[in-house]
């Protein structure tokens, strides 16, 4: 859930739960290094790099506060040096076509969020984020998992301190 994008702020758990609530983000998050995964169905049709409108209303909801947390302390802002937006795939279709919905829908996300969006740290935001393909490299090659279909928000940092205090506080 949110709640370890969170862990950051050092906010406790029964505070981190009322934020998770009041604001509805949903969201999976990796406790080894704080990946947050959106599923694809929230955001995309199948096979599609529109935007539909509840993947837009969950951005509008998502990005504020992640972005804020971001920025809400100097020594996070300085370093996370990126902030990378990941399009996934399912392993449905060829790598090639999947490789650049992948691509497609990053950069879908990415312009939804600096060109119709307005939130407090969205200049400063700009300069950490891009926006990358994954295509279908980490899906289930078994059978097509929908859940492979994500966008995901990956941070990478100056150095490992930040990474090992997220790791070790999401334990």
């Amino acid at each position: 859930m949110f709640q370890s994008v969170l862990l950051a702020t050092r906010v406790p758990d029964h505070e981190k739960c009322k934020l998770y609530t009041r604001q509805l983000i949903n969201v999976k998050v990796n406790p080894d290094n704080g990946d947050v995964s959106i599923q694809e169905s929230i955001l995309f049709a199948k096979g599609s790099t529109e935007l539909k409108p509840e993947g837009k209303a969950f951005l509008r909801r998502f990005i504020p506060v992640y972005s804020g947390v971001i920025f809400s302390k100097p020594e996070f802002d300085q370093e996370i040096s990126r902030v990378v937006i990941e399009g996934h795939t399912s392993s449905e279709g060829d790598d090639k076509t999947n490789l650049q919905l992948s691509l497609l829908r990053a950069s879908s996300v990415y312009t939804y969020i600096f060109y119709d969006m307005n939130f407090p740290t969205k200049a400063s935001l700009s300069q950490k984020i891009l926006a990358a393909g994954r295509g279908e490299i980490e899906s289930d090659k078994k059978r097509d998992n929908p859940g492979d279909r994500k966008v995901v928000f990956r941070f990478q940092f100056r150095s490992d301190e930040l990474k090992k205090d997220i790791t070790k506080s999401s334990l």
